[in-house]
C-alpha cells in the first residue's frame, strides 16, 4: 500500500544557514524541490519516467510559511505529499517539523506538466495511467498559492540585475526553481534581509529563463510592509516574490 506521505529526517547543514546560524528562507526552496523529486519517485512519476514521454514536471507557484527556525545542526522531519489535481495544476504539500513534532515551516505548491519540444502545458491526463488525480493524503497545510501582483499605487524601484549562468540552471535547460528567491533575497534592502524575520514567503514563476539571459530585478514595498520583487526578462515578467517579514 503506498504510504500517504513522504518522509525523512534533514540535519540543517551550514550551508543552509545564514549570518545568525538559522535555516535561510530561501533554503528552504532547495528543499522542498529535493521533496518533490523523492515525493514523485515514490509515486513513480519522476522527471527521468516523464522524459521518455517527452514532458516534465514544472513549478508554477509556492508559497510558504515560516513557524519558526531549525539552527545549524538541528534534526528535522521533513514531509510531502501530493494533494490532488484540479484542470491542470497537480498539488503538492510540505512540512518541516521539529524534534516534538511541532510545525517550523508550512509549504504549498502547483505544478503543470510541460512538452519538453514545444516549451508549452499538456494535460495532467498524459500521466493518469501512472498518478491517481485525488490526493496522497487529504491533510492540508496552507491554501492555495495567489496570484501575485505588485501593489497599485507603488513605485518599484531597481533591485539589480541577475545574468542566468551556469550554477543557475538545471536539467530541463532554464534556471531552476530554488534560484530565483535567492535572487529576490538579495535584491531587498540589507537592513530587512539582515535584521528582519521572513514569516512568508510566495512566488509564482511566469516565464522560464536560460543559461545567459539577464534578469532586471525590481522590488516595491506594499502599504502594509510587504515586499514585491519581479524579475523582468526583456521587459516581460519571468516571476514576482511576496515577502513578509516579522513586524
Amino acid at each position: 500500500m503506498m504510504p500517504d506521505k513522504y518522509q525523512e529526517e534533514l540535519t540543517i547543514p551550514c550551508f543552509f544557514t545564514g549570518p545568525d546560524y538559522r535555516l535561510r528562507p530561501s533554503s528552504f526552496f532547495d528543499v522542498a524541490q529535493e521533496l518533490a523529486v523523492r515525493g514523485s519517485t515514490q509515486l513513480g512519476v519522476p522527471d527521468t519516467v516523464l522524459h521518455k514521454r517527452g514532458i516534465g514536471w514544472i513549478l508554477i507557484r509556492t508559497a510558504l510559511q515560516f513557524e519558526n527556525y531549525p539552527r545549524i545542526g538541528e534534526t528535522t522531519t521533513l514531509q510531502t505529499w501530493h494533494y490532488g489535481t484540479k484542470g491542470p495544476f497537480f498539488y503538492r504539500n510540505y512540512r518541516m517539523l521539529d524534534t516534538g513534532g511541532a510545525a517550523l515551516v508550512l509549504g504549498t505548491s502547483l505544478w503543470v506538466l510541460m512538452d519538453i519540444e514545444s516549451r508549452t502545458v499538456v494535460k495532467p491526463e498524459r500521466v493518469f495511467d501512472l498518478i491517481s488525480p485525488e490526493p496522497q493524503s487529504r491533510e492540508s497545510t496552507l491554501p492555495e498559492p495567489p496570484k501575485i501582483l505588485m501593489p497599485k499605487g507603488v513605485d518599484a524601484e531597481p533591485g539589480g540585475v541577475h545574468v542566468v549562468k551556469y550554477i543557475d540552471v538545471d536539467y530541463n535547460q532554464h534556471a531552476n526553481n530554488a534560484k530565483y528567491p535567492a535572487w529576490a533575497m538579495n535584491a531587498l534592502p540589507l537592513e530587512y534581509t539582515m535584521k528582519k524575520t521572513v514569516r512568508e514567503f510566495q512566488i509564482n514563476y511566469n516565464r522560464e529563463v536560460r543559461m545567459g539571459d539577464s534578469v532586471e530585478l525590481m522590488r516595491a514595498q506594499g502599504p502594509d510592509g510587504t515586499w514585491y520583487v519581479e524579475g523582468l526578462h526583456e521587459g516581460l515578467q519571468s516571476f514576482i516574490c511576496k515577502i513578509a517579514f516579522e513586524d
